[in-house]
């Protein structure tokens, strides 16, 4: 991605490109996001979109955050609850998976793509071009939010559960619960993604049911 630190024009540029993709992924969806469409609705050439972005799914990663206000928001709100370690969880995951399902092909794709790796550096970029939209949380859920990758973010959330008498997660066994969660919530999703007239609510209550199974110490 370019520098746009020392030059005015480089960063509204940037912003006009990833506004233009939000309006394509708002309007058709990221499945219809292209260089040559955002090249035409920019006014600028292909070639110049490749100066500032290394290819499409950096473009794609940048402009896909918008769909996570509703999420974010969700977090500010639990945030405000100031709930212990084993609520916290559970309703960080029911925030996620409110919103994940209704975007699934958006979530899937930031959370499990190319880029998935380096979320990080794409949220801290996107919040530098539009402070306005970066929402404020407790350094739990912050910690949570800015993980480098997916099993990261979950694992900050899993942690505090370890040895907690209410679950039966260990120090021994949490990695095996945090890749668990994560393997079945990306199968999830890429199962909606494919097909988008499967039930929302009934993949949001399988992932929450699967997640109460390997959390949960049974009675």
């Amino acid at each position: 991605m370019i520098d746009y630190h020392s030059d005015m024009q480089k960063r509204e540029n940037l912003i006009h490109f990833i506004k233009v993709t939000q309006k394509i992924i708002e309007e058709e969806g990221i499945q219809k996001v292209s260089i040559r469409k955002i090249a035409a609705m920019s006014g600028f050439h292909n070639s110049t979109i490749y100066l500032y972005f290394s290819d499409l799914d950096e473009l794609t990663m940048l402009a896909s955050i918008m769909r996570f206000q509703q999420y974010s928001a969700a977090l500010e709100k639990q945030s405000e609850k100031h709930a212990d370690a084993y609520d916290n969880f559970f309703n960080i995951w029911e925030c996620f998976c409110e919103s994940a399902f209704q975007y699934s092909c958006v979530f899937n794709n930031f959370f499990f793509g190319k880029y998935s790796d380096d979320l990080l550096r794409f949220l801290n970029v996107y919040y530098d071009l539009f402070p306005e939209e970066k929402n404020k949380y407790t350094k739990d859920i912050e910690a949570m939010y800015f993980g480098k990758n997916y099993t990261e973010r979950c694992m900050k959330i899993l942690l505090p559960l370890v040895d907690d008498k209410r679950t039966r997660v260990t120090k021994e066994n949490v990695d095996t619960i945090n890749d668990l969660t994560v393997s079945y919530c990306q199968y999830l999703l890429g199962q909606k993604c494919a097909n988008d007239e499967m039930d929302s609510k009934e993949l949001q209550n399988k992932l929450m049911n699967a997640i109460h199974f390997l959390v949960e110490k049974c009675n």
